[in-house]
C-alpha cells in the first residue's frame, strides 16, 4: 500500500459532525484518521471533510454538483459517502435516493478513486413509512455492485431503538445527530472497517508480487 492516502468524507450534517444545534462540530474524520494512523504506522493520511448540513441527494439538493466540484479540483484515493438522511425526512422514495447516490458514486469511480458508502443510521422518530424506506435504501446501498465500490453497514453499528438508555444518552444528541462521543464512535467503526479493506488489498498485492 502507498504510504500516502487521501480520503474525502462527503455528506451532510452527520459527516460535518454537527451537534449542539450546530454550535459545535466534531467530524468523524478526526477519529477515523487517528485509527488508520495507529493501524498503519508511517502512513501519511490526508483527510478532507465536506459535510453540508441540510443537503439533499435528490433535486433540488446540491449533492451531485458538490461531488463533481470536489473531484474536478482534487484527487482522492477514497471517498466515504453518507447521504440520504435528509431525503428520507422529506419523504423521497428509496429508489429515487438510490439513483441519486449512484450518480454521485459514478463521478468518484470515474475519477479513479474508491467509494465506501455508509448505510443511514436510525433516528429517534419511529414512523413505519420512514423505517421501511430507510431499510430499503440501506439494502440497496449494501447490495450495490461496482468495481472499486464498497459498502459499510453503519446503521447496525449505531442502533437507536435497540440500544440502552445510557447508550442513547451518550451517543445521540437530539434524536438525529450524534454527540461528540457519538461521532468518535462513528469514526472508530468506519476506521476499523476501512483498515480491514486496506489490509486485504495489501495482502493481495503482496501475493501477486510473490507469484
Amino acid at each position: 500500500m502507498s504510504r500516502q492516502l487521501s480520503i474525502l468524507c462527503f455528506g451532510n450534517s452527520l459527516t460535518a459532525g454537527f451537534y449542539s444545534y450546530g454550535l459545535e462540530y466534531n467530524p468523524y474524520a478526526i477519529k477515523l484518521k487517528e485509527h488508520l494512523e495507529h493501524e498503519f504506522l508511517g502512513l501519511e493520511l490526508l483527510t478532507t471533510v465536506a459535510g453540508q448540513p441540510g443537503d439533499l441527494v435528490c433535486r433540488p439538493g446540491a449533492f451531485l454538483s458538490r461531488i463533481e466540484m470536489k473531484c474536478d479540483n482534487s484527487h482522492y484515493d477514497w471517498v466515504i459517502f453518507l447521504g440520504g438522511t435528509n431525503d428520507l425526512g422529506y419523504g423521497f422514495d428509496s429508489e429515487k435516493i438510490y439513483a441519486g447516490l449512484q450518480d454521485s458514486w459514478d463521478v468518484v469511480l470515474r475519477s479513479g478513486a474508491k467509494v465506501l458508502s455508509l448505510t443511514i443510521p436510525e433516528c429517534q422518530a419511529r414512523v413505519k413509512n420512514l423505517d421501511l424506506r430507510r431499510s430499503a435504501l440501506n439494502k440497496l446501498i449494501l447490495d450495490h455492485k461496482a468495481e472499486r465500490y464498497y459498502a459499510f453497514d453503519l446503521c447496525s453499528k449505531i442502533p437507536y431503538h435497540s440500544s440502552t438508555e445510557q447508550f442513547i444518552e451518550e451517543i445521540f444528541d437530539d434524536g438525529l445527530h450524534l454527540t461528540a462521543k457519538g461521532y468518535d464512535l462513528m469514526g472508530q467503526v468506519i476506521g476499523e472497517h476501512l483498515a480491514g479493506i486496506l489490509k486485504e488489498e495489501s495482502d493481495g498485492q503482496a501475493q501477486n508480487v510473490e507469484l
